[in-house]
């Protein structure tokens, strides 16, 4: 008899020795808003001075009008199990870049949490950047304080854009 036959000879009788459970599911609490906007793609455990938070991710908020996203936060130790709206999506811009557009950014896509003020950030990809007639898509991420409100957002991917220069540069690659 060969290892194989030997493991595969151990697997089949011990499997019944393999139990799932799941732990703790009598107090679980369930959050929700539309699932076409994606509610819950990200989620991150928040704590603060003012309670414990799940931070929750929808990047198609606004859909089918737009996709700019939005994140909520849901207080755990609450005796409801609603969310609030923390009303970033029209907020988040680059103020050095005028020439923004977060019509379908998906703000919520990512949510991390940040050392340097105990905050958090998200991130929309999908951030658009207008370069002459052109759109190029740098994404936006957005710090937000402890206290959830909007510090300072930036673009990792935005450049100054000489449009004349692009749309040639573009022209000469394309056609």
């Amino acid at each position: 008899m060969n290892i194989l036959q030997v493991l595969l000879t151990v697997l089949c009788f011990s499997i019944d020795k393999a139990h799932g459970f799941n732990v703790g599911t009598s107090g679980a609490k369930i959050f929700s808003q539309l699932a076409a906007e994606q509610f819950g793609y990200s989620v991150q455990q928040f704590k603060n001075s003012q309670g414990k938070w799940l931070l929750v991710g929808s990047p198609w908020k606004g859909y089918p009008q737009n996709r700019k996203g939005e994140i909520y936060k849901c207080e755990i130790n609450s005796p409801g199990s609603s969310c609030q709206s923390l009303n970033l999506q029209n907020s988040v811009n680059v103020p050095s870049i005028s020439n923004g557009n977060n019509i379908n950014m998906s703000l919520g896509l990512t949510l991390t949490p940040t050392t340097k003020n105990d905050g958090f950030m998200t991130c929309g990809p999908l951030w658009a950047q207008l370069c002459g007639s052109l759109y190029f898509y740098p994404g936006v991420c957005a710090e937000v304080s402890p206290q959830f409100t909007l510090q300072s957002a930036f673009s990792p991917a935005a450049q100054s854009m000489n449009a004349p220069l692009y749309e040639s540069l573009l022209f000469k690659f394309k056609g």
